[in-house]
């Protein structure tokens, strides 16, 4: 049963069908053990062997045995019409912590003699010189419907969809076996895969590729992964990857990698800058999306100015990201790649900063002869090989004529090789494919179809990993020698670098970020290393204080760095109230005396910040930062303008001096969304009474706080009451004593009439 698809048709009806309208005893995925798949409908079930379907088909009668790997794929008729309603497969005692891709699809879509997609067909004739079936069906942009699944490495099905499929390569579309390219369409019912095929937390996807490994096919099945793995590490653009088994028709096939399509989509999904203005160029000037407008300026401006000058080398630094270039070059150097030539891709966008970057991808011919020499090839004024034409050299010959950029190209090819290129890291990564690949690998050649004679098996494959182990443990110090003569550099130093607590800043050597609290080198005496030291706000640091590393003296040098807090600045300012809903918040400045705030950084939660210029607040002032327009302004306030927003779940803001000591900050995790978050009273205490923030609706941005201006409002009025009280009292004590006197007076005279 497991050599053919059954395909289960649901009888026509007079009312709309759907998947939900069919109860399967089992959902699709993996079992340890066979079982009977039951199919509960109110209409007869019909079911077939074949292909094709049609209305041929044998019913289905009261249960399947599902005992192997299998798909099912089910539908109805519909009159003379069938409506698909999709597969859903089965593995029993399938064991794997990969992904699976379950394909189902016509044989005549493969394997018709005219049209099959896997096919030479009737057109195609065979090329003597490059010994490959030109004009061959595979070759043109064939596409078949296809119903595809994936299922995680949790068992988990994340895709199953209608789709289209074509053949997927270069010069590898000529091997018996091919890599395979699915298209999601509105025509097959959605326009995206919706599913987090990556495992990184991004869900729209336009295509994917199933990659047999290109030219690394019959030997480790992960070669290309393993070097853009390496390559995303030094923040390269790469194709995501996660490793498969794939079943056509039920058919076991091999491992596969699943790969992103590099297209309009994928830059998109990495930056989110959309899929207009872009341009994704390949090669010499092959264009895969856009134009090749500002490519060709930038070749242009190489052209016409001598890039040793540093005016002209700052200018192109605006057209082109060096660091992207830079690591690009030093990967496909490190891995020998020759084929890199007609691979050389880069693109740029509109809605980025509109410079152009590298993509790594397709290295499976590299990782061979450790001793070969491309830095010298890559570099090279002339052709002196079939994969160093000038154009695909040029650029890089150019900027090394600038001292800046040979200096920069050396130092990152040290840290590399020290770092991500080292020998100890390299190895570790291949044999953490090693142990990942190898079971599975094992049930690849004992199970797989066979698309040519030899199939290879798992002590081959042993033998291919353990190249790839050797290529590691020679390579980075053959480079680095290489490196030294390209550049006639001399004798080489020890670096050592020693951080303390680095939690609380940051330290970049030649523009790389160093992630652990130790770093140890080599590096050359007569090339300065560019090394920045950023303390965290609220931090300082100890230990170097120049900002190029130079050795005069060729003995190693050890650097201690340390990071330790600064003291809280006396700045009577305050974060007296913060508008989440309309991204803005006021700062108030409770002392005596005009506080200059310029050079003063805002920093949130997300590390936005905000560097304030020229602004000087007086007592009892208000300054407002916010990220919307502003309407509405009062004259006594000060505006600026930041380009952040203000979360209104979870957000904290802390203002620095100029000194980077802390200012004041407040932070809030809130439940129950109003519009602010608000001191009651800016300062700590008012006629005994603490402050405290308030979540409430008043929006009081620029002026005092409702609370405090009610408070303020009640002790006027209490103390004009008590005045008021004061004045009848004395006014009451003052008739009492003209009285008295009065009365006095009367008995006086009365007194002095009568005697």
């Amino acid at each position: 049963m497991s050599k053919y698809i059954i395909f289960l048709f649901l009888l026509f009806s007079s009312f709309a069908y759907s998947q939900n309208d069919v109860k399967f005893s089992h959902e699709a995925g993996f079992y340890d053990v066979p079982f009977y798949l039951k199919i509960d409908s109110e209409d007869n079930i019909i079911y077939s062997f074949l292909n094709n379907l049609n209305k041929r088909s044998k019913k289905f009668q009261d249960s399947i045995y599902i005992e192997d790997n299998i798909t099912i794929s089910f539908g109805i008729f519909n009159g003379d019409s069938i409506e698909k309603l999709g597969s859903r497969s089965f593995f029993i005692n399938f064991n794997t912590d990969f992904s699976v891709v379950a394909v189902t699809i016509s044989n005549r879509s493969l394997y018709d003699s005219i049209s099959g997609i896997y096919m030479h067909g009737p057109n195609a004739y065979y090329d003597t010189s490059l010994k490959i079936m030109r004009n061959s069906n595979y070759a043109k942009k064939s596409e078949r419907d296809v119903y595809v699944e994936i299922f995680n490495s949790k068992g988990d099905r994340i895709v199953n969809q209608d789709a289209g499929v074509r053949i997927f390569g270069g010069m590898t579309i000529y091997y018996p076996e091919k890599s395979l390219r699915f298209i999601a369409r509105k025509k097959y019912g959605s326009s995206r895969f919706h599913a987090d095929i990556f495992n990184d937390k991004k869900k729209r996807y336009k295509q994917f590729i199933l990659r047999h490994s290109g030219n690394d096919y019959k030997k480790t099945r992960f070669k290309d992964v393993l070097s853009t793995t390496l390559a995303a590490k030094s923040d390269l653009d790469i194709q995501a990857s996660t490793s498969s088994h794939l079943f056509v028709n039920s058919e076991y096939w091999g491992v596969y990698n699943i790969r992103e399509k590099i297209n309009e989509y994928y830059i998109n999904n990495k930056y989110d800058c959309g899929t207009q203005g872009i341009d994704i160029l390949q090669a010499f000037k092959r264009v895969e999306e856009g134009n090749l407008d500002k490519w060709q300026e930038l070749l242009d401006f190489v052209s016409d100015n001598k890039i040793k000058e540093d005016q002209n080398y700052n200018h192109l630094s605006k057209l082109m990201d060096y660091r992207s270039f830079t690591n690009f070059w030093i990967h496909q150097i490190y891995f020998n790649n020759k084929d890199v030539r007609g691979n050389i891709r880069f693109w740029r966008s509109d809605s980025l900063d509109g410079r152009f970057r590298w993509i790594l991808y397709d290295t499976d011919l590299g990782w061979s002869n450790y001793k070969l020499n491309l830095l010298d090839d890559f570099t090279s004024s002339v052709k002196t090989k079939w994969y160093n034409p000038t154009w695909a050299t040029f650029l890089l010959r150019n900027l090394l004529s600038n001292e800046k950029f040979k200096n920069y190209f050396i130092n990152q090819t040290a840290f590399l090789l020290n770092t991500n290129l080292s020998t100890e890291n390299v190895k570790s990564l291949i044999e953490e494919f090693e142990e990942r690949y190898r079971d599975e690998m094992i049930y690849h050649f004992n199970h797989r179809k066979k698309f040519q004679t030899y199939q290879g098996n798992i002590k081959n494959w042993q033998k291919e990993v353990d190249e790839l182990k050797f290529f590691a443990i020679k390579r980075d110090d053959v480079l680095l020698s290489q490196l030294k003569k390209k550049f006639n550099l001399k004798d080489s130093y020890n670096l050592n670098i020693k951080i303390s607590n680095s939690i609380n800043g940051k330290v970049f050597l030649n523009n790389n970020l160093l992630e652990n609290e130790s770093f140890s080198g080599v590096f050359f005496s007569d090339i300065p290393l560019p090394i920045s030291i950023f303390p965290d706000l609220g931090f300082s640091y100890t230990g170097w204080n120049d900002s190029i590393i130079i050795n005069n003296t060729d003995n190693d040098i050890t650097i201690h760095i340390s990071f330790t807090p600064n003291i809280s600045s006396s700045k009577e300012i305050i974060i007296n109230e913060i508008d989440y809903v309309n991204d803005c918040f006021e700062i108030f400045n409770q002392g005596n005396t005009d506080i200059n705030l310029s050079g003063w950084t805002i920093l949130d939660k997300k590390e936005n910040y905000f560097i304030i210029k020229d602004c000087i607040l007086s007592p009892g002032r208000f300054a407002v930062f916010h990220y919307n327009n502003l309407d509405n302004t009062i004259d006594s306030v000060i505006y600026n303008k930041i380009d952040f927003r203000i979360s209104s779940v979870d957000e904290l803001i802390a203002i620095y001096d100029d000194n980077r000591c802390l200012v004041d900050s407040v932070g809030y995790k809130l439940s129950d969304q109003m519009t602010t978050y608000s001191r009651n009273i800016p300062f700590d205490t008012l006629d005994s009474l603490p402050f405290k923030w308030i979540n409430s609706k008043d929006r009081t941005i620029g002026y005092h706080n409702i609370f405090y201006t009610n408070l303020l409002s009640k002790k006027s009025q209490l103390e004009k009451e008590k005045a008021r009280s004061r004045k009848m009292i004395y006014v009451s004590l003052s008739i009492v004593a003209l009285a008295a006197v009065v009365f006095f007076l009367i008995r006086y005279r009365k007194r002095r009439s009568s005697g």
